[in-house]
């Protein structure tokens, strides 16, 4: 019994770009393209982006919350 040949699944896009709404590309993922990933990281390193929560205090001022 031969089993038939299978071809390897063929890289699909998983949805859209979230910078420009182009399909993603599979090496880039969730992004279209380089260009788009740099996009979105110089956001968050402007602080445009931000993540909810309370605030923490400041490490300069010695006002950080100690975890405990």
């Amino acid at each position: 019994m031969n089993a038939p040949s299978r071809k390897p699944p063929e890289p699909k896009t998983t949805g859209r770009c979230p910078i420009c709404g182009k399909p993603s590309a599979p090496d880039r993922r969730p992004f279209c393209s380089k260009r788009c990933a740099e996009i979105d990281l110089g956001r968050w390193l402007k602080g445009a982006y931000t993540v909810p929560g309370e605030p923490v205090g400041n490490i300069d001022d010695g006002t950080l919350d100690e975890f405990e």
